[in-house]
């Protein structure tokens, strides 16, 4: 993995204990059917709070720039507004180094 191309974004996610689950699948169905498919995506995780309160999306790209190019689609996608009712809030970070087990 090249270090000035490997490229992460981690979304934060609040939830409830009530409505996790629903959250789980929303934004699931909008990496599956719509993130996952664009140019420079690679690979992600989704993961949930074990109390409840929040989830975390850590998406691999290519490049920085194709995770732009994907952003610019991202705002006009209709599942957009139903998403922010879980007040997403990401960072973004350049991979330095990958580690992997045995």
């Amino acid at each position: 993995m090249e270090r000035d191309e490997a490229f992460m974004v981690v979304v934060e996610f609040d939830t409830s204990p009530e409505n996790q689950d629903r959250a789980l699948e929303e934004i699931g169905a909008y990496v599956a059917e719509f993130l996952s498919r664009q140019d420079g995506f690679q690979r992600s995780f989704l993961s949930r709070s074990t109390d409840g309160k929040g989830l975390v999306h850590c998406a691999l790209w290519r490049s920085e720039a194709d995770f732009d190019a994907a952003g610019v689609k991202a705002r006009e996608h209709p599942a957009m507004p139903g998403l922010r009712q879980y007040q997403p809030r990401g960072q973004r970070y350049q991979v330095w180094q990958e580690f992997r087990g045995d």
